[in-house]
């Protein structure tokens, strides 16, 4: 039985502290946005209350063209995330493991790092048009960086006494990249991934703000356009939980396909 004087989090295995906790975070985060412009603190006309906000949300949810530009975007997404990953960790791991090409790759990295991706969309419309393709290589230029980088320290961090077994077990440099250098370097390489999904709804939104065609972006512009201003609080704020939706699966399917790896991806 308990002792009355432990702590709550800690009875029956229970840990309540972390569920809690963001729990109460959100709730006064939302009840701040609720009662600031209620009282004057804010002006409405700049930043309208939660609780219509919420009610805009449900109508956006029923309309047809929300769901079409999204699925759109997804599409345009998937796809970009995809070729950064397929590029970005086996770049990240060379990188690791070469010393030669470690330094042919990086100064481009440090040379690319600041500038802002945003900027690069015009540049990009310019050489392949305004269609999905500069889309989906703003997308995947955004995501690069941290996947690579990310993908570069697990490989270099790895302990050479991994190395030395596996090469006196017969197994070549090609082969060790994969049965050694990826499941050690993993932790890491999985962090960069996680930062990558955010940066990839970043650009995605961007390049669909600049580019106006097609996708969430596009839809956003145009009720900005007709001033249905609660329209785009509604879909900002759609787009913020589906960003934590994706985030809380990815960090689960990593617990749950990969439960060896210790401590937070």
């Amino acid at each position: 039985m308990a002792s009355r004087a432990e702590p709550l989090h800690r009875r029956r295995g229970v840990p309540v502290a972390p569920f809690l906790l963001p729990l109460v975070g959100l709730t006064a985060t939302l009840a701040v946005w609720e009662l600031a412009p209620r009282t004057g603190l804010v002006r409405r006309t700049s930043v309208p209350v939660f609780s219509d906000v919420a009610a805009e949300m449900w109508a956006t949810l029923q309309d047809p063209v929300f769901w079409r530009e999204l699925q759109s975007s997804s599409g345009r997404w998937a796809i970009g995330l995809a070729l950064a990953i397929a590029i970005g960790v086996p770049l990240g791991m060379l990188m690791g493991r070469s010393r030669p090409f470690w330094r042919l790759i990086d100064p481009l990295l440090v040379v690319s790092y600041p500038v802002p991706k945003a900027a690069l969309i015009l540049i990009f419309v310019l050489w392949w048009g305004a269609g999905d393709l500069s889309r989906i290589v703003i997308i995947i230029t955004g995501c690069l960086i941290p996947i690579v980088i990310s993908s570069y320290h697990g490989a270099n961090s790895i302990e050479p006494r991994l190395l030395w077994s596996a090469r006196n077990l017969g197994t070549d440099r090609v082969r060790s990249l994969f049965k050694v250098v990826l499941p050690a370097g993993l932790p890491q390489i999985l962090s960069g991934l996680r930062l990558a999904i955010a940066i990839s709804i970043f650009t995605l939104l961007a390049s669909e703000l600049l580019i106006r065609q097609s996708g969430i972006g596009a839809y956003m512009f145009g009720m900005l356009d007709v001033g249905r201003n609660m329209r785009v609080w509604a879909v900002m704020v759609l787009l913020a939980c589906i960003g934590f939706l994706l985030d809380f699966v990815y960090v689960r399917l990593v617990r749950l396909t990969l439960p060896w790896i210790e401590g937070d991806v």
